[in-house]
């Protein structure tokens, strides 16, 4: 026999033993992946970041010409860029425990509802583009994203109520419009939902297997001739046979 023959004889007298450990603590992968599964379907269909709500913000300062300097003044580009560095500022702002608790407040007196600062911190995140800020509100049910962002805009439309915190607002005559009202929908789409819970599930299989294998690696039972023979270090010379019925008498 040539030692390639051999070895592909030896491969596949490993694979065979592999698959028997799998098929003797088969229930092992298949719980890691039922766990898996559920527990990442759960999470993708109520989870605290199942659903999104998001809105924009546009900010603009209004330019003011000075007649004196309109020779090396540009009025109008220096409200943009005013704008962009206002858009800067609202951004982080709106990542603060002081924007957070504004959301509360508005939320206990306006809406009669109880949101804890961290629920609005956490599930909040902003993105600023040139003078816009996209706002994203994670939840886990849609009626919770829509009342936090419709928060935001009530806020953003009361700009006194921001000037406390940023008074540049007032100083550089700022308008803050939503110019994208608040829309709630699933995080996920359907496909991505799909693919997202089969990674997982694939993921909870391999984990399965390697646990399969730890605990049989781990097991100290004779199970089979070969068992015995390591362990002995003896050969075997008979074997009780099984039947359906149990060992042979």
């Amino acid at each position: 026999m040539t030692a390639g023959r051999r070895d592909t004889l030896l491969a596949i007298v490993e694979l065979r033993d592999y698959w028997t450990i799998i098929r003797r603590r088969w229930w092992v992968p298949a719980l890691v992946t039922a766990v898996a599964f559920l527990a990442s379907s759960a999470i993708g269909l109520r989870g605290a970041a199942a659903y999104r709500t998001d809105m924009r913000i546009a900010i603009s300062t209004l330019p003011v010409a000075v007649p004196a300097t309109q020779l090396y003044y540009d009025p109008t580009y220096y409200s943009n860029l005013n704008s962009e560095y206002l858009a800067d500022d609202m951004s982080e702002f709106m990542h603060s425990e002081a924007f957070a608790s504004e959301v509360r407040r508005e939320l206990a007196t306006g809406r009669n509802l109880n949101v804890d600062v961290n629920t609005i911190i956490n599930s909040t995140r902003t993105k600023k583009t040139h003078r816009f800020i996209d706002v994203t509100v994670n939840s886990a049910t849609p009626e919770d994203g829509k009342e936090i962002a419709d928060s935001i805009s009530r806020i953003v439309n009361d700009q006194a109520r921001i000037a406390q915190y940023l008074a540049a607002l007032a100083s550089y005559n700022t308008r803050m419009t939503v110019i994208t009202p608040p829309d709630t929908h699933r995080a996920n789409t359907l496909p991505g939902l799909i693919s997202e819970v089969g990674l997982r599930a694939l993921i909870g299989l391999l984990i399965g297997i390697a646990l399969a294998f730890l605990l049989d690696y781990l097991d100290t039972s004779v199970r089979s001739r070969d068992d015995a023979e390591d362990l002995l270090r003896l050969p075997v010379v008979g074997m009780i046979p099984r039947t359906r019925r149990g060992v042979v008498a």
